[in-house]
C-alpha cells in the first residue's frame, strides 16, 4: 500500500481553530494539549488509513485521547479528507457534515 496524502477541508480547518481558541481562554496549556493529541490523531490516520471505524458509507472516525473530539475523514483514491473534527455530543452537526 502507498503513502496517503492528507488533506483537511475548510470546515475541519475552522472546526481545528474554533476549538483551539476555547482551550486557549481556559488555559494556553490545554490549547497545546489539544493540537498534540490531534496531531497524533493525524499521524495515526496517515499511517493507517483504513484502521478506523466506518461510520456511514465512506466516513471513519477517529476518537481523539483525552479530549471529546473526533476526527471524521474519508479516503479518497490516494487521499486522506479530514472532514471535520466534531464534540461528541454534537450529532445534528456530524450528520451535515456526513451528507455533504
Amino acid at each position: 500500500m502507498g503513502r496517503f496524502s492528507l488533506r483537511l477541508r475548510n470546515k475541519a480547518l475552522d472546526d481545528v481553530s474554533r476549538i483551539r481558541i476555547w482551550y486557549r481562554k481556559i488555559d494556553p496549556v490545554l490549547e497545546d494539549r489539544f493540537v498534540r493529541a490531534l496531531n497524533v490523531g493525524l499521524d495515526r490516520i496517515e499511517a493507517h488509513p483504513f484502521g478506523y471505524q466506518v461510520v456511514y458509507r465512506n466516513s471513519r472516525r477517529l476518537i481523539l485521547d483525552k479530549f471529546p473530539y473526533s476526527i471524521y475523514y474519508m479516503i479518497q483514491d490516494a487521499i486522506i479528507i479530514v472532514l471535520a473534527v466534531i464534540h461528541h455530543r454534537r450529532n445534528r452537526e456530524l450528520a451535515r457534515v456526513i451528507a455533504e
